[in-house]
């Protein structure tokens, strides 16, 4: 017996409603979490200000997927990246998650940090700006 899908809206159309800024993003949401650089290369993409977390202290078999699937239920992730070593392609155990919303940041933060992961208690904080460290 075989089960009627409901009828989905085309795709075009709702496409075609959303502005650019907003499909861009899209875009690199579903090109896996990363936006281009002018170079050609490619870096994970982030969400607004107050909405990007470090996670210290991740197990070093952690992957991507895994670091999505661990801070999926605080909200909608932009990215989940594991740095891993060039050198090695082992893990660096540390990481980005980014959220649309700075609340579904928080409350990862509230829930996992102090999390323990087999032997590792996971550190999560909010990502600082790149110039909030330069003294000058």
């Amino acid at each position: 017996m075989q089960t009627q899908l409901p009828s989905i809206p085309s795709l075009p159309t709702q496409v075609s409603s959303i502005s650019s800024h907003q499909s861009s993003n899209i875009g690199s949401v579903l090109a896996g979490g990363k936006m281009k650089t002018p170079d050609g290369s490619y870096k994970p993409s982030s969400g607004p200000d107050g909405a990007n977390l470090f996670i210290y202290h991740l197990p070093q078999e952690f992957s991507d997927s895994d670091l999505t699937q661990t801070f999926q239920p605080f909200g909608t992730i932009v990215s989940a990246k594991v740095f891993i070593d060039k050198q090695t392609n082992l893990s660096k155990c540390f990481g980005f998650v980014s959220y649309t919303t700075n609340e579904s940041a928080h409350a990862a933060i509230q829930a996992m940090n102090g999390f323990q992961i087999g032997t590792k208690r996971l550190k999560v904080q909010l990502k600082r700006p790149k110039d909030a460290s330069k003294p000058y």
